[in-house]
This record gives C-alpha cells, structure tokens and sequence, in this order.
C-alpha cells in the first residue's frame, strides 16, 4: 500500500523523480520535467528538473496558503530515446494546524 505525501499549505514540495530503462538501469531522460496538477485537475506548475545524479532528479514546487485543499496529482515524466517514462503519484495538501 502506497503511503500518499502530506503538504500543509504555504509547505514547499520536494518532488523527486526516478528515472530507470527497461532492464532497470538508472538512465538520464531529456526534459526530465514535473506538471503538479490542483484537486480541480487545472496545473498549479510545470517545470524541469535538477539533475542529482544519474537518473535521480528533483524540484521544489512553492504552494501558498490559498492552495486549494485535497488530493493533487504529480507527475514527474521525461524521454529518453524514442521511449516516454512517466510517474505519477498522489499527495495530500492539508491544513495549516
């Protein structure tokens, strides 16, 4: 069971993306990018990552304290020969406590 990601508004994402081929091996993708969509499905940011190391890359998305509150969508996606890689996972923008 996947554990969903708890952001309070105001909080900065750490998104992180993992980049792997067919066999498994970590592999660089141009245009490795993160697209961050609201609970209304409207993108609250697209934009490229920053490479960590071979196949590991990262962005910090701000959020505000008027972010929408619920289940937001982020998915991390990039090419890499002819072939897309995509991710996606689901997080939780909660209230300030």
């Amino acid at each position: 069971m996947a554990v969903i990601q708890k952001y309070e508004r105001g909080d900065t994402m750490r998104v992180r993306g993992t980049f792997r081929d067919e066999d498994g091996d970590l592999v660089d993708p141009t245009t490795p990018t993160v697209i961050v969509y609201k609970p209304d499905k409207t993108i609250k940011e697209t934009t490229v990552m920053t490479k960590i190391s071979t196949g590991i890359y990262r962005a910090d998305i701000a959020t505000e304290l008027t972010d929408d509150l619920g289940y937001w969508i982020v998915k991390v996606w990039g090419l890499y020969g002819s072939k897309r890689i995509l991710n996606s996972e689901k997080i939780m923008m909660v209230d300030v406590i």
